[in-house]
């Protein structure tokens, strides 16, 4: 094993960016969920005393004879002061960065960053750790944001975990594939994290520089008008209803647009003041918002709300995702584990069974024509912790109740963590996006296709969320623009 860490320069930070992890080893052991980048009027920062306290216990326990070098440490720090590490330059994957890892993850010291007087609810920060002459330093360093997103904005090379099975990619000459960035269009900005497409066929984006439109021509920016911006505003979720009032998610506050105004709801009178998802369900003319406050809905100018004192098989009020499916049950995924509510309102923790979903939180779901349901899945405690390639993959629970999971043990599917899943009724197959190996398109049977930037016109290998027009075109919001794929 090598002596000699990997080194890099620090930048100092300036503005706030979605969620990234910023370096090469990657730690999947984190609760990651919109998370700013070292972001706030007060930035997330540690305690001397007791960091110093860390430092010497570190130097003690470690033997840094002979060892000298730097590793980089981005660390993601909840509203409470937990700190989680994200990321980090070694990519030797040395005993000491580990040791640093553990102890930083059980650090009692971290400070969370604040906004206008209000703690976020999570923000991560870099610090570096030098080792010289069998001693350690330990410091904060920001990052010069300009320099971070130019580094970032380049196509991710796709990684592929699945070494068994032979991609032929056999459809992908059936489709074209147009790609909206900053070079080739208006875009203001390539980090599109959320999508929306109303009803008159406009596409909603949140990046990176706010909120735009888009109608197939150019860009516009589409900001609220209602409330100041100020110097870290940014948005994080965005849905459109049946009435094609457009539900977005700024900085500490729910907004509604319906084309004419902007209307800002108050958190003391709709019980939330944010949201990690917005969903419309069509059939029940309802809006969920899942949130840390529970299932949020509102419905006919009504608010309401599903939490751990009304459903006690909740196993948390950190709510993910939630949908209903055909048959009016409603299917939630928290940071803790999955729950059915069936038409008559009885519960199902799938904590308590032995199904695919033990142990899974479900983060998108779809449904085709015949009453199967499609999930991608998250594993929330990763066993062991730091593992990349997880449990989670994509589940399908059939018809007739019985379900299956698709990982890269059993399936095609490259890489086992997925973003969305949605289900074409044209084409009758399944569309699964990855943040790591680009597209995958699963024609319900035996094949499996994988479109990433080394095989075809998709810009990147992460791919955020996506959306079907109104006309059945699929739409990719990704960290490289906005892409169309649509069948020729």
């Amino acid at each position: 094993m090598s002596k000699y860490f990997l080194t890099l320069l620090a930048f100092t930070i300036s503005t706030v960016i979605n969620a990234q992890n910023l370096y090469p080893k990657k730690l999947d052991n984190c609760i990651t969920t919109q998370f700013c980048l070292d972001c706030g009027d007060i930035k997330a920062n540690v305690d001397k005393e007791k960091f110093e306290t860390l430092i010497t216990s570190l130097i003690s326990t470690n033997n840094l004879k002979g060892i000298k070098g730097r590793v980089m440490f981005q660390i993601l720090v909840d509203s409470t002061g937990k700190g989680c590490v994200l990321s980090h330059t070694d990519v030797s994957d040395n005993i000491i960065s580990r040791n640093i890892v553990m102890a930083l993850n059980s650090f009692d010291g971290f400070i969370p960053a604040k906004s206008k007087e209000k703690t976020e609810q999570r923000a991560s920060f870099n610090m570096s750790f030098d080792i010289k002459d069998g001693t350690m330093t330990g410091r904060v360093e920001r990052v010069d944001m300009d320099a971070f997103k130019k580094s970032f904005d380049k196509p991710n090379s796709p990684e592929i975990y699945n070494k068994e099975y032979v991609y032929k990619n056999e459809n992908l000459k059936n489709y074209n594939i147009t790609v909206w960035n900053s070079k080739n269009s208006n875009l203001p900005d390539n980090m599109n994290d959320h999508i929306t497409i109303d009803k008159s066929g406009v596409i909603w984006l949140t990046t990176d520089g706010g909120l735009v439109k888009f109608n197939g021509r150019k860009f516009e920016n589409a900001e609220q008008n209602i409330t100041e911006k100020g110097k870290y505003f940014s948005y994080y979720a965005i849905e459109t209803d049946n009435e094609n009032t457009k539900w977005v998610y700024g900085k500490n506050n729910i907004y509604s647009y319906n084309d004419k105004k902007w209307t800002i709801y108050d958190p003391k009178e709709i019980g939330i003041n944010g949201a990690f998802k917005i969903i419309n369900n069509p059939k029940t003319d309802e809006v969920f918002f899942c949130s840390d406050e529970g299932l949020t809905i509102y419905q006919n100018g009504k608010w309401s709300n599903i939490n751990k004192d009304k459903i006690k098989e909740l196993p948390s009020n950190r709510v993910y995702f939630a949908k209903r499916d055909s048959k009016n049950r409603i299917w939630i995924g928290t940071f803790s584990g999955s729950v059915m509510i069936d038409e008559n309102g009885k519960a199902t923790s799938f904590n308590d069974t032995k199904t695919i979903l033990k142990g899974q939180c479900i983060n998108s779901m779809d449904e085709d024509e015949n009453g199967n349901l499609y999930f991608s899945l998250f594993e929330y405690d990763s066993k062991p912790p730091g593992q990349v390639n997880r449990n989670e993959g994509i589940g399908i629970r059939y018809a007739d109740g019985s379900m299956k999971q698709f990982t890269t043990s059993n399936s095609g599917i490259p890489f086992n963590h997925t973003n969305c899943v949605l289900y074409d009724k044209k084409e009758k197959v399944l569309w699964i996006s990855t943040d790591r190996a680009g597209l995958v398109r699963y024609d319900l049977k035996e094949s499996w296709e994988n479109y990433h930037p080394d095989n075809s016109e998709i810009p990147t290998s992460y791919i955020s969320t996506m959306t079907f027009d109104n006309n059945g075109i699929l739409y990719l919001a990704t960290r490289q623009g906005l892409v169309k794929v649509e069948r020729k």
